[in-house]
């Protein structure tokens, strides 16, 4: 135990990941299993490797430990399926939560971790739902903000998709990206031509071979980053929306705010 808290001190957490898999492997008392668990999963997350995190504490959680140590894996197991961005094991651990631990003290980080989900899944009634129990919870006035009024304004990928198709550029700047659009209508303007051209003047195999193919490869090209720009689209209005509710629940949280009231 003290060589993997020594490694970890050092940041060397890969090896301490190992060092503390070697005192889970051959050690038998509870207070130390107990350190080694946390241990690993916090190598884990300093490492970045959220999700390998969330399986390593699924394979722990049910090995006969005290409660106490079963909530604090759970605890952890939520945060990491939430930075790994796996939303909706997120929403399933958080459901499970109170279920497994009834009597498990309420906690303002997974009440805000529960909201930041939801909205992530665009689950909007149940997330406001959430967000005024967060704060109700904490003794703060929910009546003062409420960011719930003015959700973010996503865009559909079919419609990107199906623009595209028909109007080559249309997808793209239906996603806000009027420069990208006008360089997909160039390109793929450019295949057809020279496809055009080509079987004008009897060169049918350029014709096919190339103008064709150009055409349509940049074609399905940009049918597909249409949708992908989509997405980014709707990910950063998401990421401001949730900045936003991660702004008002911290302030309107918090003791100074809470007292204030």
């Amino acid at each position: 135990m003290t060589t993997a808290d020594s490694l970890l001190t050092a940041n060397q957490y890969f090896e301490a990941g190992i060092a503390y898999e070697r005192v889970l492997f051959e050690n038998t008392d509870t207070a130390s299993t107990y350190k080694a668990l946390l241990g690993k999963v916090v190598s884990l997350k300093k490492l970045g490797r959220y999700g390998a995190a969330v399986t390593f504490i699924n394979s722990q959680y049910l090995n006969g430990y005290p409660d106490s140590v079963r909530y604090q894996l759970r605890y952890q197991q939520i945060l990491c399926s939430y930075l790994a961005g796996q939303f909706e094991n997120t929403r399933s651990l958080l459901e499970q939560l109170p279920v497994e631990h009834s009597d498990a003290p309420y906690s303002p980080l997974l009440g805000c971790i529960r909201v930041l989900t939801l909205n992530e899944l665009h689950r909007w009634p149940e997330a406001a739902i959430a967000y005024r129990e967060a704060l109700a919870r904490s003794g703060a006035d929910t009546t003062l903000t409420d960011p719930y009024r003015r959700l973010p304004k996503l865009k559909r990928e079919t419609k990107a998709q199906w623009l595209s198709t028909f109007l080559p550029g249309a997808g793209q700047l239906y996603a806000g990206k009027p420069g990208e659009a006008i360089l997909s209508i160039l390109v793929q303007s450019a295949g057809l031509y020279f496809g055009v051209t080509s079987f004008l003047n009897a060169y049918y195999l350029s014709a096919w071979g190339v103008g064709a193919a150009l055409f349509g490869s940049f074609h399905a090209g940009g049918i597909r980053r249409s949708q992908e720009l989509v997405r980014q689209y709707n990910q950063r209005q998401i990421s401001a929306f949730n900045q936003r509710v991660k702004t008002q629940l911290l302030q309107q949280s918090s003791p100074d705010s809470a007292s204030s009231k």
